[in-house]
């Protein structure tokens, strides 16, 4: 068992590559426009263009990696190698999106953005497969997502940080933050992951190596409940979710009356470090499900409460906002340490451990939950005729309220009530497992048997 092998300096050490990676998401969104829009002068409807292409690439480059990581068994390891080839390709990204030089196109931004998207890919799922198979043991998978998480809710911190502190500078552009921000990520990629590759030990491929094949990888993924119904909890959830946060600006600023939910935003972050351990403790004493499910309500709740939020109630607002970062952690980790579960009822079949395909799939679905929950509530207030330079009319003012927080509310309520039926439990999850050492021990028996013969 792996389990006896990884302390906590080793998982503490296996968090710590997500630092960086949860560095790079909020300047991407918040920055990039201004910097290759308002200082390069490219079209808004290009960028935006762009932006949706590289992200679709992601629904052919996520099956490629998912399956390639769990086939390919190079001598250095099959989850290991990628932290090599994906932190090559993410400082390469990094430093040609976030500091690129004077008179570039849309072809050269396309080609950069996707080389990052590329690189995270590359980093992202290997990994996540790997924290899977670090143990075996139920509530330690939870430990290992949420120091993950932890790690991953610090670099979004940074991001909010490292340009406030860049911003209050006198005659700083856009362009500068996004300089600050590459160099802590050229810095902090390639350290954390010398660290977990040097520090962490990678548990050896399963004995069992199945031949890829679609039909087949499909069908073992519909057949498997627990999977299926943690996929819609996930899709549901983060388009509810997404929903919400696409328009976060446009109702702070025409339905609340804040001028910058910037500093709301660092305090929501924080609030969701501080959850990470509460979370954590929750889902070992009521299980993961029952955490979830809890972190789910609570959400449900904050969006529907911001309803009844008025012009000039700021502090009401932002004690919502930080409700629900408290719960953020949860959102994030929980789901991840499910889904390493419910691997566990294909290797009992198989013997073979298809984590990276498993979470290949997962990553499709939160960005096809990405793209609706972002695009949704725009078309919404467009068919609306909400101005997004600013509204003062009722109707439109009303369809931004229900896009923030009625429709949120319902999806995540939805979210929350699949997810209590979720049947994987702890002492389901001990019986597969024993199931599983029972059939390895027999398929070792039957190697040395062989090699003795």
């Amino acid at each position: 068992m792996t389990d006896r092998r990884v302390g906590i300096g080793q998982i503490i050490a296996f968090g710590t590559v997500q630092l960086p990676l949860g560095a790079i998401g909020l300047p991407i969104a918040i920055y990039l426009a201004p910097l290759y829009g308002g200082q390069l002068g490219l079209g808004l409807q290009l960028i935006g263009t762009a932006l949706i292409l590289a992200r679709m690439s992601d629904f052919v480059v996520d099956p490629i990696i998912g399956v390639l990581t769990d086939r390919w068994r190079p001598r250095i390891g099959r989850r290991r190698v990628w932290l090599i080839l994906g932190t090559i390709a993410m400082m390469a990204g990094v430093r040609l999106l976030f500091q690129p030089g004077s008179g570039v196109g849309i072809v050269y931004f396309f080609a950069a953005l996707s080389l990052v998207y590329f690189g995270f890919t590359l980093i992202q799922l290997p990994v996540y497969a790997w924290a899977a198979e670090l143990s075996s043991d139920y509530h330690l998978r939870t430990r290992i997502s949420s120091v993950g998480q932890f790690f991953g809710i610090l670099g979004l911190i940074v991001s909010t940080l490292i340009p406030s502190f860049v911003l209050a500078q006198k005659g700083v552009t856009s362009a500068d933050v996004m300089a600050a921000m590459s160099h802590f990520i050229l810095i902090a990629m390639p350290v954390c992951a010398a660290i977990v590759f040097f520090l962490v030990p990678e548990p050896p491929a399963p004995i069992a190596k199945s031949s890829f094949k679609l039909f087949a990888t499909l069908k073992t993924l519909a057949s498997n409940k627990s999977f299926v119904r943690i996929t819609f909890v996930v899709l549901i959830a983060t388009i509810g979710e997404v929903f919400r946060q696409s328009i976060t600006v446009f109702f702070a600023r025409d339905v609340v009356g804040v001028g910058n939910v910037g500093i709301i935003y660092f305090y929501y972050f924080a609030a969701a470090l501080a959850g990470v351990p509460f979370w954590t403790w929750l889902a070992r004493r009521i299980e993961k499900h029952r955490s979830l499910c809890a972190a789910l309500a609570v959400v449900a709740v904050a969006d529907a409460a911001m309803f009844f939020v008025g012009h000039g109630q700021t502090t009401l607002f932002a004690m919502l906002f930080v409700l629900k970062g408290s719960c953020y952690g949860a959102l994030l980790m929980l789901p991840g340490a499910m889904v390493a579960d419910t691997v566990d009822i294909d290797t009992a079949k198989t013997l073979d451990r298809q984590q990276g395909v498993f979470f290949a799939a997962i990553a499709m679905v939160q960005k096809m939950g990405f793209a609706l929950g972002g695009g949704l509530p725009l078309l919404i207030l467009g068919a609306a005729n909400y101005r997004s330079v600013g509204e003062t009319l009722p109707l439109p003012l009303l369809a931004l309220r229900v896009s923030y927080s009625v429709i949120p509310a319902v999806l995540v309520l939805i979210a929350a009530a699949m997810v209590w039926g979720y049947a994987l439990s702890a002492a389901r999850h001990r019986v597969i497992r024993d199931e599983i050492d029972a059939r390895l021990a027999a398929a070792s028996e039957q190697v040395l048997a062989k090699a003795s013969g």
